[in-house]
């Protein structure tokens, strides 16, 4: 399995009643397929899969295999036990997902020492069907990826990669340091994506991806190209708008900058909130400077 290139983890849209909006999800996989993306994740930090039930997470996986033609297709399978994790793993597979990005779990935290989430990856690794790929999101976890935890995970041959999402890039180097070149770390955070491309990262997961695929894509494509200099200077046009639908607004500020990007973000699952107001013209605003600097670059 290659990771490499940009891969959006796509929203899930919802309706006003808090329902699945199926064609909407299946819109932006149609508009997405005219950009240069490598793939998806369905079920990430940013499809709110923690509000999914397992029904709407498999007829998510179901239809984005449907359009995702030979993109490779991630798919969020990380629940709190190591029987569920395995079990909805399987059935990940079943609807088509190439492989598993795997969240640490995290509600017993006190207790999630190394050997147990070392024990909790290796066993999930060993029975998957699916390739591995660790999933670090500390903000929402408040466990911290350690090195040494990746180093040994990594000589498993089940265990692709993984996801570095804590915009720690000396955690990330860390990371990249101590395992061997075949595991593949993407960044998963847009407002450091050119120095962790720098540091060794292979792909990108970015939640800007999602409004800004373009510009997202660009900014890999110009460092594989070894043109460093439109690298920067897109990872600073670029930084704005990730940080305003990262830190600022989370996952309500993106699927609103959807929206005014032309794509479908639909509204928050309760008790997720829609966007303040005052968000529409700050968003609007940084999309069109975007969109200059990506004209001018």
């Amino acid at each position: 399995m290659q990771l490499q290139g940009i891969l959006p983890p796509v929203v899930t849209p919802f309706r006003p009643d808090g329902g699945l909006d199926v064609e909407a999800f299946e819109a932006n996989l149609e508009a997405y397929s005219a950009c240069d993306l490598a793939g998806y994740l369905v079920l990430g930090s940013n499809g709110e899969a923690g509000s999914l039930d397992e029904d709407e997470k498999l007829l998510l996986l179901r239809r984005a295999r449907a359009r995702a033609g030979r993109r490779l297709l991630l798919a969020g399978t990380g629940l709190e036990s190591t029987r569920a994790t395995l079990a909805f793993t399987r059935r990940a597979q079943d609807a088509g997902a190439d492989a598993a990005l795997v969240l640490t779990p995290h509600y017993y935290r006190s207790q999630m020492t190394f050997d147990v989430l070392r024990r909790h990856f290796e066993v999930v690794a060993e029975a998957s069907p699916l390739p591995v790929l660790l999933y670090s999101v500390p903000q929402f976890t408040g466990l911290p990826f350690p090195p040494a935890l990746a180093e040994a995970l990594a000589a498993h041959p089940n265990v692709a990669g993984m996801k570095e999402s804590s915009g720690d890039l000396t955690l990330l180097g860390r990371i990249v340091d101590a395992v061997p070149a075949s595991f593949q770390v993407a960044c998963g955070s847009a407002p450091v994506f050119y120095p962790a491309l720098c540091l060794g990262a292979t792909a990108g997961i970015l939640a800007v991806a999602c409004c800004a695929p373009r510009a997202a894509s660009a900014l890999y494509a110009a460092f594989r190209g070894g043109d460093h200099a439109r690298a920067r200077a897109l990872q600073r046009a670029l930084t704005p708008l990730a940080t305003a639908v990262g830190a600022t607004y989370g996952v309500a500020g993106l699927k609103l900058a959807m929206d005014l990007a032309g794509f479908d973000g639909g509204l928050p699952r309760a008790p997720l909130q829609p966007a303040p107001a005052t968000a529409r013209e700050e968003l609007r605003e940084l999309l069109a400077r975007l969109d200059d600097d990506l004209a001018r670059l």
